[in-house]
């Protein structure tokens, strides 16, 4: 197990905690220790075991702080005196709170892992590929998916294999010592009321997981998982799972602890299915007399619990989705309400099934007729427990959320140190409207995953510096800013309007102290930080900063964090990040001059505030209504969030070139560059104008410079690219970069109220798909410590000093992704560029066409009609069924599959432009912009308007860039027998016809 922990920590970069809970007496664990003290330390790995009287403590410590009633019982429920699966995973799930892990990964000692080619075959492979990633953003990484499309939004949120080898019920020797009574008695864990055929497939397959056959390759499914498939020695649970619901604390049974697969499955979460399947084996304990009969008590209360929870499942199946709140996250209480009716199954059922096992076993004879003695006296005490043990199961749910709330503000054992900070200021609280960058971002923290929003830094900690002063100085920064104590309250299902500013609290700050760090310790920083970007805010109550320092043998090294986006922004964490520096080296800071956020938004509802946001809303209104809709409208390009892979370039000679490029015209660096990146995507894409989303900080005026607050919004830049050459080009960038960042400050509500207007008028659906995002002007952030250029290599290929590495993926709602971490002394930049649309070997010539673009500039002007043959990148070929309309480029038959399926199937016929004369397309190809697109629709004997054909097909528009909804809709009875012409379609009695956009014409 510490062999697939450390490769889950060397494969995805991400921190491990391999939890050992060890239940053993205190000889046995003293052994035990020094078998995990002799296990070789692994980068990116915590080791932490605990003996019982370590559980004890920390959960004592949780238990006390969660203030639940009947502390002592819940205690017991907890660590009980006797063997529980159940309760034994929830003291797990408690502590990976305290650890701030996002997933469990489940493995049992009585199993172990299956070899290819000698090499261990680990699940947590696929269990970190996939958990918590969004179904539809998943399904690209699995070998098939067979979940239903209504669930696609949802994270994967279970991610498992089964097993191979023994039984996972030792059952086998009653099989062979009678079949009937095989039958029999496994018949008892089956649910009633399937039909004999299916009872009988059922028994033969319970228990015995994938077979024998050995692993030879994988194969993944998403899907719905059914408890079937997988066993809890190789599972995977999300957070979002374990944090709401624990498993049935029940004591001397199995089968209990499946209970939160069955709640997955039965409220419609993803989960994905793997074959990465354990070995399972049964230790000699169990084939003890002693161990046979305690393992026959277990079984006994695992038939008895049986009806209990099938009465769960059956009432949790019928209400699905309904055990979801309205985020889809799990709701505790509907879940408690079914245990608790579930604890009031038939008694006198069970206790003929206690009768069917006393006489199945006295019929067996030998050991089991001796467990049917020993199992007699105990009848009533049995049937008691399997009602109690459900009640004592929906008592601990409910007391589960005030257990996992203190469990995140405990201090872990072992390995790591949460400090508590508190801090006040004095005064009052203070209250306002938030401003506009917080209302954006909000927006947007509501709507995206918390990993695409949330954003993180890596601050390097000077030699020398002790954990309390670096502690000190983050709690300096929280009464310095009011950004780090503001929260905004709001009712439930709304986005925040008010902001609140508190005079006072805490926060807490995790030392993860290490003997040695990994090669590359910034590097595992970087890790850290972004791992804790995965977990959302919560806007109402958490303190903005995820503070993690790490640490050698005590001295802190580096401060990763993960931010939220509602407070700061990358700006706003250079600000944070060299104050922080500076209290550590003995500065005085001087008092903050810049407008505090509630300042910020004063300004803005003023009237000038006023005008400025509604000159950006005409800024943004003229692009959308007459710009490309999409830069990346081609074939390939597909769905709103793409698994992106990252490419880094770092490169001296390139920043040369830059410099001269600069020097020889007089323009700006920055203003270079955009324009040479401009130039070349509106190259590549085929387009006449560049458009991109170029975040600014919004930090020029010197009021702002230096505010902790979130003021980075999209500015939005159109480049006209139709000049002759650079320099004409570059005299143009100036003015509309200029024009564009005078134009992002702005309401982001009214903002996507307008977008959604125009685009619905136009039919188009407006892309984010291009962002060039440059933070070179800032202090150096997380990316000037996580590597450093190569040395600058001569290649045959003309990439000599270029540096491009390829690095982690991101899924992105963008196409084409570029931050410029700096242009001098080297240019360092990183991409994230559609893999559908750019092969590994595209991306690498993009990023060397750029520095070749900047060394030609360098020299002398360049025509722009030369940069296929000087940078390398050409135009994209479309085909011929693509025509440019209305300033965007689209596909008629794209467009006619797409409203086809919309309408659920109903033929169609799109057309670019007027017909020619012999009804097909125009003999320019329909390139013309003139006359836009129609749809001919045969609506048969359905009752269909131009209205709701276009609102289906606005509908099915995101993810589908080369989409354009028609100018008009011509709605037939019948398609024509050449349907594929469009004079045929004129021929057809026209039922109805419009644009869809207004009041239909007949």
């Amino acid at each position: 197990m510490a062999e697939e922990a450390a490769y889950g920590a060397r494969t995805f970069g991400v921190e491990v905690r391999f939890l050992v809970l060890d239940s053993s007496d205190a000889a046995s664990a003293a052994e035990h220790r020094e078998v995990v003290a002799a296990l070789p330390a692994a980068p990116g790995v915590v080791v932490h075991h605990l003996d019982e009287d370590e559980q004890r403590a920390f959960l004592r410590a949780v238990i006390d702080r969660s203030g639940v009633a009947a502390p002592d019982r819940v205690l017991d429920l907890m660590l009980p005196d006797r063997a529980s699966y159940g309760a034994c995973t929830n003291r797990a799930f408690l502590l990976a709170e305290a650890l701030g892990c996002a997933s469990v990964h489940r493995r049992d000692s009585d199993s172990r892992y299956q070899q290819l080619d000698g090499e261990p075959v680990f699940p947590i492979h696929h269990e970190l590929a996939a958990l918590g990633l969004r179904a539809a953003d998943a399904a690209g990484l699995v070998s098939r998916s067979r979940l239903d499309p209504t669930s696609a939004h949802r994270p994967v949120s279970l991610v498992g294999g089964s097993f191979v080898g023994a039984m996972s019920v030792d059952v086998e020797e009653i099989r062979r010592l009678d079949p009937e009574v095989y039958e029999e008695v496994v018949g008892l864990s089956i649910p009633s009321g399937h039909p004999d055929v299916w009872r009988r497939n059922l028994i033969a397959q319970s228990f015995r997981g994938a077979g024998t056959t050995p692993y030879n390759g994988d194969l993944t499914t998403l899907t719905s998982v059914s408890p079937t498939r997988v066993d809890m020695c190789n599972i995977a649970l999300h957070r979002e799972v374990y944090g709401r619901v624990p498993l049935p604390p029940a004591t001397d049974t199995i089968g209990s602890d499946y209970f939160l697969v069955h709640l997955v499955q039965n409220a419609r979460l993803p989960g994905v299915l793997h074959n990465r399947h354990i070995v399972n084996f049964h230790t000699g304990e169990r084939r003890s007399d002693e161990g046979f009969l305690a393992y026959q008590l277990r079984f006994a209360k695992f038939l008895l619990s049986t009806p209990h929870f099938d009465a769960v499942h059956t009432a949790a199946k019928e209400a699905g989705d309904g055990l979801l709140d309205a985020g889809g996250r799990l709701r505790a209480a509907a879940v408690a309400g079914l245990v608790r009716d579930g604890a009031r199954a038939d008694r006198a059922a069970n206790a003929a099934r206690l009768d069917v096992l006393d006489r199945s076993y006295r019929s067996l004879g030998g050991r089991y007729a001796t467990a049917a003695d020993v199992l007699a006296p105990l009848r009533e005490r049995l049937l008691d427990e399997a009602r109690r043990d459900m009640e004592e199961f929906a008592l601990l749910i409910e007391a589960w959320e005030a257990l996992t709330g203190a469990s995140r503000s405990a201090r872990p054992p072992g390995g790591a140190r949460v400090h508590t900070v508190a801090y006040a200021t004095g005064g009052e609280e203070r209250r306002g409207p938030v401003t506009m960058g917080q209302a954006n971002m909000i927006r947007c923290m509501l709507r995206d995953e918390p990993e695409h929003i949330n954003i993180h830094d890596v601050w390097p900690v000077p030699a020398g510096t002790t954990e309390d002063a670096a502690v000190e100085a983050l709690r300096t920064l929280a009464v310095r800013h009011e950004a780090l104590r503001t929260t905004f309250p709001h009712a439930a299902g709304s986005a925040p309007r008010e902001q609140a500013v508190a005079t006072g609290g805490t926060f807490t700050v995790t030392v993860l102290d290490h003997e040695d760090l990994p090669e590359d310790p910034a590097g595992y920083a970087d890790a850290l930080a972004r791992g804790a970007r995965a977990e959302r805010f919560r806007l109402e109550r958490d303190f903005p900063l995820r503070v993690r320092l790490v640490a050698r043998s005590g001295a802190p090294v580096f401060a990763a964090m993960a931010a939220s986006h509602a407070v700061t922004d990358v700006g706003a964490l250079a600000v944070l990040k060299e104050e922080w520096l500076g209290l550590l080296a003995g500065e005085t800071l001087p008092p903050p001059a810049s407008l505090t956020p509630l300042a910020l938004a004063a300004e803005e509802a003023a009237p000038a505030g006023l005008r400025r946001s509604a000159a950006s809303l005409r800024h943004w209104e003229r692009i959308i209504r007459t710009e490309p809709q999409a830069m990346f409208a081609e074939p390939g390009a597909e769905g709103t969030d793409v698994p992106t892979p990252g490419l880094t370039l770092r490169s001296r000679r390139a920043a040369r070139a830059l410099a001269r490029v600069a020097e020889r015209t007089g323009g700006m660096p920055a203003t270079v560059l955009l324009t040479a990146w401009c130039a070349l995507v509106a190259h590549r894409a085929d387009q006449p104008v560049c458009v991109a989303a170029v975040p600014t900080s919004n930090r020029y005026h010197p009021r702002l410079a230096r505010s902790v607050n979130t003021l980075s919004q999209d500015a939005l830049l159109s480049l006209d690219v139709r000049v002759p050459s650079f320099d004409a080009l570059l005299k143009k960038a100036w003015g509309a970069a200029l024009n564009a960042y005078r134009h992002s400050q702005f309401d982001a509500v009214a903002l996507w109220e307008m977008i959604g207007e125009t685009t619905r008028e136009r039919g188009s659906r407006f892309a984010r798909d291009v962002v060039f995002n440059d933070v070179s002007t800032l202090p150096p952030t997380v990316a000037a410590v996580t590597s450093a250029a190569g040395p600058e290599t001569a290649d045959e290929d003309g990439t000599a000093g270029l540096d491009l590495r390829w690095g982690p993926g991101q899924v992105l709602p963008t196409r084409v992704l570029t931050f410029v971490h700096a242009i001098e002394p080297e240019l360092h930049l990183a991409a994230w560029l559609d893999p559908a649309l750019f092969t590994a070997d595209q991306a690498e010539a993009f990023l060397t066409g750029l520095v070749r673009l900047l060394e030609a500039a360098a020299e002398d002007d360049v025509p722009l009609a030369e940069l296929t043959r000087m940078t390398g990148v050409g135009p994209v070929d479309r085909g011929p069924d693509w025509h440019r309309v209305d300033g965007s480029w689209t596909s008629p038959p794209l467009v006619a599959r797409a409203l086809s399926e919309a309408l659920r199937g109903l033929p169609v016929h799109v057309t670019a432009g007027p017909p020619g004369p012999d009804g097909g397309p125009a003999e320019d190809g329909g390139r013309s912009e003139d006359g836009g697109l129609t749809a001919y629709v045969a609506a048969g004997d359905r009752t269909l308007t131009p209205a709701a054909a276009h609102t289906a097909l606005m509908d099915a528009l995101p993810g589908r860039p080369g989409v354009l909804a028609p100018r008009r809709y011509v709605i037939v009875q019948r398609p024509p027998a050449e349907a594929d012409r469009t004079s045929a379609w004129l021929r057809q009695q026209i039922l109805r016809e419009g644009t869809g956009r207004d009041r239909d014409v007949t």
